[in-house]
């Protein structure tokens, strides 16, 4: 097996990809330079696919991953409203699209090669809708809206379609500013990260989705203005990260309750602005980029304590924001 990390700048329109060793070591494998800025990108299931949305002309493009982890495209396709996070359900047929600036939310079928299709379906009475997640039983997406202080809750029907319930949304604290969700391994809780007070909101994964805990982020006594960005859990559900950009930290909570508690334990200094972060398919290693440093930084996690150690930083495109990882089956 071996790992390919994807890596998305926007601002200079590329998509760096590395290989990565057992030892967390990157090596540059293909740059590609995408007719668009290039922003939010996720995996199929099967690992064949990787999706990748582009603005101001706004498209998903669908590149084949070969054996060695390389990028080729095979469709582009035309979309109504600006990506801002691309969602896949568990068996690879359908794409979910928030759009944060024009406000809905766009569902694209997949083919049986695996490209985008246009879209089935556009919702368009959100309020700065910033990420999705699919529920652990592949029924229902969740959609955090950053402007209405909702986490809408959709079913998702056979044909692709999405049905909000109303009564279900969830609720967070005025001006949280509810963006991007992480989900529990174990399936028994699933994790909100609030950019707006810099928060984290812990809910039980089995309706009401009862909240169980709102920790902060940033260290008592900081003096900086709330903004938070993203949020990952490492694949045997003990540690979950977060990135804070104002202060460029990458903060740590140990998972413990069957998922349903968070302890905060140190923040880490990372690469400036760290608009996005994401940990690798084996759970050893986390990686960061910096908007305003234009590098990604590796870290070694202890399997035990969950503590980060600085290993090595790379140059990649200008403003990166987006990281993917793969784990290539032989």
């Amino acid at each position: 097996m071996k790992q390919v990390v994807y890596v998305a700048s926007p601002e200079s329109k590329q998509i760096h990809v590395w290989a990565m060793d057992k030892k967390g070591k990157l090596t540059l494998l293909q740059q590609l330079t995408l007719p668009g800025e290039v922003q939010p990108m996720q995996i199929s299931p099967d690992g064949r696919h990787l999706y990748v949305g582009i603005r101001p002309d706004f498209a998903i493009i669908t590149y084949l991953i070969s054996a060695e982890g390389k990028l080729s495209q095979q469709a582009i396709t035309a979309i109504p409203a600006t990506p801002t996070h691309i969602e896949i359900d568990k068996l690879g047929r359908w794409l979910f699209i928030p759009s944060y600036h024009q406000g809905n939310l766009v569902v694209l079928p997949i083919d049986q090669q695996g490209s985008a299709q246009p879209a089935i379906q556009v919702i368009g009475d959100l309020k700065h809708p910033h990420a999705s997640g699919v529920s652990f039983d592949n029924s229902r997406l969740f959609v955090p809206c950053l402007g209405e202080d909702h986490i809408r809750i959709y079913t998702i029907d056979n044909n692709g379609h999405l049905t909000e319930q109303v009564a279900d949304r969830i609720v967070t604290n005025q001006g949280a500013g509810p963006r991007h969700l992480a989900f529990a391994p174990n399936q028994n809780a699933f994790y909100c990260l609030n950019e707006l007070d810099a928060t984290i909101n812990v809910y039980s994964a089995f309706e009401p989705y009862q909240q169980r805990q709102n920790c902060d982020i940033l260290p008592a006594g900081s003096k900086c203005k709330p903004w938070a960005a993203d949020i990952h859990i490492t694949p045997d559900g003990c540690h979950l990260y977060v990135s804070e950009r104002s202060a460029s930290i990458i903060r740590h909570f140990q998972v413990t309750a069957e998922g349903l508690a968070l302890s905060p334990m140190k923040a880490y200094a990372t690469e400036t602005q760290p608009r996005g972060f994401n940990i690798d398919q084996t759970g050893h290693f986390l990686l960061a980029v910096g908007q305003k440093s234009d590098h990604i930084a590796v870290y070694k996690i202890d399997a035990v304590t969950g503590a980060l150690q600085t290993l090595a930083r790379y140059p990649v495109g200008k403003g990166p924001m987006w990281i993917t990882t793969h784990l290539i089956k032989n």
